[in-house]
């Protein structure tokens, strides 16, 4: 899925959706302008330190966010599926409990799309995000298999499942597709969603468990010193922001190419293809994730407890601009705020974007855009010595 590379040795680191709503772009612009003028500016300083330990301390904490989100949801699930509600025969639909259970559902899946776009460790292992989310289901695996299951009753053992019920979507499958709601109960739904939100909660556990034993972490927090993965922070950063243009690919072709049909310019967008369709919030997954791309490119913003206040830690951006690379830098904040303006205006549609000629053609100038940023993104990437090797997602 991402590209890796053999690095050389070493040489002698929600207010978006109120913008959007409002069609606010995030101020990709005003930072351009910043740095922008009639006379050359001074390189700013950078601090390799705060950087690295920025994105470790982020890491940590959007994890430990998902694991606290997917141990509400299930402990929630597991209330709402008392005694009583095993006995309840009324609709789905009808469940007094269902809107608090889709309220946490959206909540944990926000915060899965957050962790979802950092490219780097562990956790990028595909089957592993497969668990946390099976998704593109080309084959509808999660609602057959799902069906199959409740039609086991409370025999049914998640393991049967297979991968397609571990997670996130087997359990918006139960919460929110409209069929389902329409024809099921709580009676029959409840075994196996408590199974799968419990699977869910662990799986967010193991992501937090992989990250702190992995020699990736290790390597990271310690690039000044060139190890053998990063030859430096510097280099470690570039690595970085190719895994970002490998992510803003994947995006491109998976949640706007593929759903809104961009091969066939006669056909309407196929909303079937989207990423989270039974609850709709496949558009508001790109708004979390382009948010949390732009963050790791301009800076991330971590907590000072020693000084009760959060800061802004320099980023990529301004790594681009002390090493005399401000052109570059400019040209990645400009792609950015094109993709977030068309991005903005593709949100205002809602659902109707997957179902008129109007989103098709809102969607394709975003794939357009973010393809203009990846490339941007990849230009200043000869600066840090990095050797592509092979792409993982080649063979697909």
């Amino acid at each position: 899925m991402f590209h890796r590379f053999i690095l050389r040795k070493p040489f002698l680191r929600l207010s978006t959706l109120a913008a959007t709503c409002l069609g606010v772009s995030l101020g990709y612009s005003s930072a351009l302008q910043a740095n922008q003028g009639s006379t050359p500016q001074a390189k700013p300083s950078f601090n390799y330190d705060a950087y690295t330990r920025s994105v470790e301390q982020v890491q940590l904490q959007e994890m430990k966010a998902l694991i606290q989100d997917s141990k509400a949801l299930n402990t929630l699930t597991t209330a709402a599926c008392h005694a009583e509600a095993r006995a309840n025969h009324e609709p789905l639909s009808q469940w007094p409990a269902l809107p608090s259970l889709q309220k946490k559902w959206l909540d944990t899946t926000e915060q899965w799309q957050r962790l979802q776009v950092f490219p780097l460790g562990p956790n990028n292992d595909v089957t592993v995000r497969l668990n946390i989310s099976f998704w593109p289901d080309k084959k509808n695996l999660v609602e057959r298999k799902a069906r199959g299951l409740l039609q086991q009753g409370e025999s049914a053992e998640l393991k049967q499942g297979g991968i397609a019920l571990q997670g996130l979507t087997a359990s918006e499958y139960l919460l929110f597709d409209p069929k389902h709601l329409k024809t099921s109960t709580p009676s029959a739904t409840c075994h196996l969603l408590t199974q799968i939100t419990h699977q869910s909660e662990e799986n967010a556990n193991a992501l937090l468990t992989r990250w702190k034993k992995s020699d990736f972490l290790v390597d990271w927090h310690d690039a000044a010193l060139g190890n053998e993965t990063f030859a430096s922070t510097t280099q470690a950063t570039g690595y970085l922001l190719s895994s970002l243009a490998e992510t803003l690919e994947s995006i491109a072709k998976n949640k706007i190419y593929k759903p809104f049909r961009l091969n066939d310019e006669k056909a309407l967008p196929n909303p079937y293809l989207a990423e989270n369709w039974r609850s709709n919030q496949s558009l508001q997954n790109l708004v979390t994730n382009f948010d949390q791309i732009s963050h790791y490119y301009l800076g991330l913003t971590v907590s000072q407890p020693s000084e009760k206040k959060t800061v802004t830690v320099n980023g990529p951006d301004q790594l681009l601009r002390h090493l005399g690379f401000a052109e570059e830098a400019d040209a990645i904040v400009a792609q950015l705020d094109n993709s977030q303006q068309t991005l903005n205006q593709l949100v205002v549609l809602g659902s109707s974007a997957y179902l008129s000629q109007e989103g098709k053609t809102l969607a394709n100038q975003l794939h357009q855009n973010i393809k203009q940023l990846e490339q941007a993104l990849r230009k200043p990437l000869p600066h840090f010595n990095l050797t592509q090797r092979f792409n993982s997602a080649d063979g697909d």
